[in-house]
């Protein structure tokens, strides 16, 4: 492994809270939600009706302002690509040129593009997609998408995104259910600091989700199906709350670009934060249950790699899905790994506001994290009214903004199937 800085000078998102990364962390901060009753979806015969539905939102204007950087044949052949492929590829163009855009590359790309990784966060994308294309068939076989062999299947993601900027290294999918984000972020890293490539485009589409997903969740008990907020969407996600009672889907998509020190320095790109290291271990168990000793395991070992004492963390940002389980073993693996000094650390959860962006979460949440980092300011953690007695004395942001001025923050992320990952990120000092 080469000795290598690795830093983050790029960032794109599209979710329930905003358009663009500065759209998203204003309404972070506003303690605004983005659950609302799902509307693209039909949910009428579900128990649980809420999300943060995006089906509707306006993919042609979101990719308009990056039509000025394509030329001639290349313009017709992204503007053919984009307007015939699924919602979470256009989603995950339109959060890749933000990112490309925000780096700089369109000015000055990097000199070789077969040194570009593009690890692309999850898996099952386009469930809604093969779900619809399903009931066609079912009614006639004719009336199928005709290119769905291709679109449906997950490597057109990172396929569409690669043709579109014309990137020719390693690139493919990491699934890994809600810990994708940060699996697909410890591969970028890898592939720098390997030596393989200098730059990594790291991206978690949005999970575009069908209505047999969200029931096989009702039937695990997982999603919030309590009368009370199919009415009241805002109140519905609780992460720490005592009266938590399930995560919510949401659409969402994200993108982060890597690169070398050495590199964003000479071309003097603007810095968002230094990536340290990302972790990853397994529960061993495929069961969807929380194991506190496991997250206790990845969080240290990400601060060995990095060699970092528990005592320099000074925040984190938690998965906190507002499940009561979940919850609670996150919160007893940080008490294990930061003991006393817990309660020096300030903690947030963004899936108050956001839901579960699921496989891009990691990174939509990390995105939100590093804005904090830029302005100072920790975003709410909304809907903690009655705080579950485990985190008494903990600063967990409840209903408020925090001023803050970061140094070295811990994103977690436990996902189904006993996969843990975590990365640390460290405010750039030079």
């Amino acid at each position: 492994m080469k000795n290598r800085r690795i830093v983050i000078t790029g960032l794109g998102t599209v979710n329930p809270l905003g358009a663009n990364p500065e759209e998203f962390y204003r309404n972070l901060l506003a303690g605004k939600s983005g659950i609302r009753r799902w509307q693209s979806l039909d949910m009428s015969q579900l128990e649980c009706r809420i999300g943060g539905d995006m089906g509707d939102f306006d993919t042609k204007a979101g990719i308009e302002p990056f039509w000025q950087y394509f030329e001639g044949q290349k313009f017709k052949a992204v503007r053919k690509l984009f307007r015939g492929t699924t919602f979470s590829a256009k989603m995950s163009i339109i959060t890749t040129l933000q990112a490309w855009e925000d780096a700089g590359f369109f000015e000055k790309a990097p000199l070789d593009l077969r040194n570009v990784s593009l690890p692309v966060a999850g898996h099952n994308f386009n469930s809604n997609y093969i779900f619809e294309n399903y009931r066609n068939f079912m009614e006639d076989p004719d009336f199928i998408e005709p290119l769905s062999s291709v679109d449906a299947i997950d490597p057109n993601l990172p396929a569409v995104v690669s043709e579109t900027l014309g990137l020719h290294g390693p690139s493919f999918t990491l699934g890994g259910a809600c810990a994708s984000g940060n699996l697909a972020l410890r591969q970028g890293y890898l592939d720098i600091m390997s030596g393989e490539c200098d730059t990594a485009l790291v991206v978690g589409p949005p999970f575009d989700v069908s209505p047999a997903d969200i029931q096989a969740s009702i039937i695990l008990s997982a999603v919030v199906v309590k009368p009370e907020y199919q009415d009241n969407p805002e109140a519905a996600s609780r992460p720490f709350d005592k009266g938590r009672c399930g995560f919510l889907y949401s659409h969402g998509g994200a993108t982060v670009v890597l690169e070398t020190l050495e590199r964003a320095e000479a071309r003097g790109a603007k810095i968002y934060g230094e990536l340290l290291g990302v972790a990853a271990n397994a529960n061993a168990n495929h069961m969807p249950i929380p194991g506190a000793e496991h997250q206790e395991h990845a969080m240290k070992k990400v601060l060995a790699m990095a060699g970092v004492e528990a005592e320099q963390i000074d925040y984190i940002n938690c998965h906190a899905t507002s499940t009561y389980e979940g919850d609670l073993q996150e919160i007893l693996a940080l008490k294990n790994v930061f003991g006393a000094h817990i309660k020096n650390i300030k903690l947030n959860a963004p899936k108050s506001m956001l839901g579960h962006t699921c496989w891009a979460s990691p990174l939509v949440e990390t995105i939100g994290a590093l804005k904090s980092i830029e302005h100072g300011k920790l975003h709410p953690t909304i809907n903690l009214d009655d705080p579950d007695p485990e985190i008494e004395g903990l600063e967990m942001c409840a209903n408020k903004v925090v001023d803050h001025p970061i140094e070295m923050m811990l994103k977690n992320s436990f996902g189904f199937g006993g996969i843990n990952c975590c990365s640390l990120i460290r405010r750039f000092r030079g």
